[in-house]
């Protein structure tokens, strides 16, 4: 009854006043998506050139990561969804992982994200052919011009870091190239009651390389890209388990290749992963060996009227816990009619069945801003892991299912800008992973929820200030459960509450830049007991840039100046107060 109501709902919102959506990417799919679009601050662009997306993006309200220890595993939370409802885009094509569904950002480079990469909310008919909430939209360009660079980073807890990017052209193709190293220690103090401790134990490193080339073949436009990452990273367990060690190695290699006649564009995807675990904190000793393949051919035509895709793609896992190939077929289509109403729909196969999902889109601008309205129903498909893990998988999982509608304005004045979006989104059949009677765990569709998200994004400058603060609040509750009590309790790791504020002095030779953090307490165990509840957090960070000649750039940072306590999940402590230098030496001003 609750599906109907609400479809009912969105369908006299399109009879009433139409509707319409940000959208997942940006630049590829949608002109007219109305999406916030970052200010990039001197430390910002000194910090995106050595940084990885889950570092970078603290500065968004929006993007919540998760993550044990600086340079470890981190996944995302957009709009009150796990890592495995939001999309990672790759010049269209979806890379998160059809075996495990999540990206670990810690191994994906900032340099990768435009200034509208983030995307939140019900959006995913129209950036993606699958997905249910949003995610990030990665891709870099070429330029004719010749530049070299390279930048060097260091902190206080034992992180180094070097890359060097170059690009120019030569016989009519352009090129770009980076490569980045980067290794830590990751060893910190922390605080324990009354007593003051360091965590070691907490080594990483990573390895990455990234490759483009444009050009054009006749009326052909081309380009080919390769991404090659290797990363290797340490856990001693919690400050509980500090004698147990567990041991992540990465190897991935992507590979995409692209031709672009007229408004019809063609792109190969490649893509390899290597992954070994060892979990000695387990009382299985866990040693688990995997492989993950993925294969996608997308085909788009992109008219003034109208964006049609299709992708083809073959999935194969194998190893220790899962041996299986799966092929999947997904669609989509956006419609525009007139210049403000547009219309979506996307289906896909996967495991045997067949899901559909569509969204109806309204764009218009008056005084008062820029408007957006959308609403539709969008769906999760289960993972090879989910279907296939062995022990424990389920291959008669059903698709995750959401419905939902979002409102967004957007506001200018001189010196000032007012970004604000509301999201309500209702899923069906979550998917959770429960114990079962065989003492091995196994996802089950159990649990109907609600979410609601509400982001205010603002900025003003004058002269040689700065300010913006983003606001982020989510409210997520479980609806209906088979786990008795669960009914009406929060989401695991949603914080309620998630603002940034920026203050930037620009005095010239240099720019000084305050960031204060602030995130709202989480929840970490399902029955919500306050045993699980991690309290709020407030930190802050101090900047200082300055190019000491026309091409030198040098940072200077002291974070978390006042030392406030800081977790991912109880019983694994963040680093209090540290600091990091990053020079960068450019070969253009």
């Amino acid at each position: 009854m609750k599906k109907w109501y609400l479809l009912a709902f969105m369908a006299s919102a399109y009879i009433v006043t139409a509707q319409s959506a940000d959208t997942l990417s940006t630049a590829t799919i949608l002109a007219d998506g109305l999406e916030y679009s970052e200010n990039r601050t001197l430390v910002d662009s000194t910090v995106q050139v050595l940084s990885d997306v889950a570092t970078y993006l603290q500065k968004d309200s929006r993007f919540q990561i998760r993550q044990y220890a600086p340079g470890s595993v981190a996944t995302l939370n957009l709009g009150g969804a796990n890592s495995a409802q939001s999309r990672i885009l790759w010049d269209g094509i979806d890379i998160s992982s059809m075996a495990s569904g999540v990206v670990d950002l810690s191994l994906v480079p900032s340099v990768l994200l435009s200034k509208q990469a983030v995307s939140s909310g019900a959006n995913a008919a129209l950036g993606a052919e699958s997905g249910m909430i949003g995610g990030l939209d990665l891709g870099w360009n070429t330029s004719s011009k010749t530049f070299f660079s390279t930048a060097f980073g260091g902190n206080s807890i034992g992180m180094r870091s070097f890359v060097v990017q170059n690009g120019g052209e030569f016989s009519g193709v352009r090129y770009r190239s980076y490569i980045k190293t980067e290794q830590s220690d990751n060893s910190y103090q922390y605080t324990l009651g009354n007593n003051d401790f360091t965590m070691s134990g907490m080594e990483y490193s990573s390895l990455t390389l990234l490759q483009r080339y444009e050009g054009k073949l006749g009326r052909v436009r081309w380009n080919t890209n390769i991404w090659y990452t290797e990363g290797n990273k340490n856990s001693r367990g919690s400050i509980l388990t500090s004698g147990s060690r567990n041991h992540l190695e990465d190897r991935i290699v992507r590979g995409l290749i692209t031709a672009q006649k007229r408004d019809v564009k063609a792109t190969l995807f490649y893509g390899k992963e290597w992954q070994s675990y060892t979990d000695t904190a387990s009382f299985l000793n866990l040693r688990d060996t995997n492989t993950y393949d993925q294969f996608s051919l997308r085909l788009a035509k992109n008219t003034k009227n109208y964006s049609s895709s299709l992708v083809a793609a073959y999935v194969q896992g194998a190893g220790t816990s899962r041996n299986t190939a799966m092929a999947q077929l997904n669609a989509s289509h956006v419609h525009t009619i007139g210049k403000k109403m547009s219309i979506a729909g996307k289906m896909s196969y996967w495991n045997k069945t067949v899901v559909g999902g569509a969204q109806v889109n309204w764009a218009g601008e008056n005084k008062f801003g820029k408007h957006q309205i959308t609403g539709g129903t969008f769906y999760r498909l289960p993972t090879i892991n989910e279907l296939y893990w062995i022990p424990g998988g389920n291959p008669d999982l059903l698709a995750e299912r959401s419905f939902g509608a979002k409102y967004s304005l957007l506001k200018k004045w001189e010196g000032l800008s007012l970004f604000v979006s509301s999201d309500q989104l209702y899923f069906t059949n979550l998917i959770q992973w429960t114990p079962g009677t065989n003492g091995f765990w196994s996802p089950e569709n159990i649990e109907q929820a609600y979410t609601s998200t509400s982001t205010l994004i603002g900025s003003y400058s004058n002269g040689h200030w700065f300010n913006e603060l983003s606001f982020t609040h989510q409210y997520s509750r479980v609806i209906s459960s088979v786990v008795p009590g669960n009914e009406g309790k929060t989401l695991l790791y949603r914080p309620d509450f998630n603002a940034v504020y920026t203050i930037t002095y620009d005095a010239g030779s240099f720019d000084t830049q305050i960031r204060t953090h602030y995130l709202g307490q989480r929840q970490t165990l399902r029955d919500n007991s306050p045993l699980g509840t991690i309290p709020s957090e407030l930190w802050m960070d101090v900047s200082l840039t300055t190019k000491v000649l026309s091409k030198v750039r040098l940072l200077a940072t002291l974070h978390n100046i006042t030392g406030a306590k800081r977790n991912f999940f109880l019983n694994y402590p963040m680093p209090g107060r540290y600091f990091s230098l990053t020079l960068q030496l450019n070969s253009k001003s």
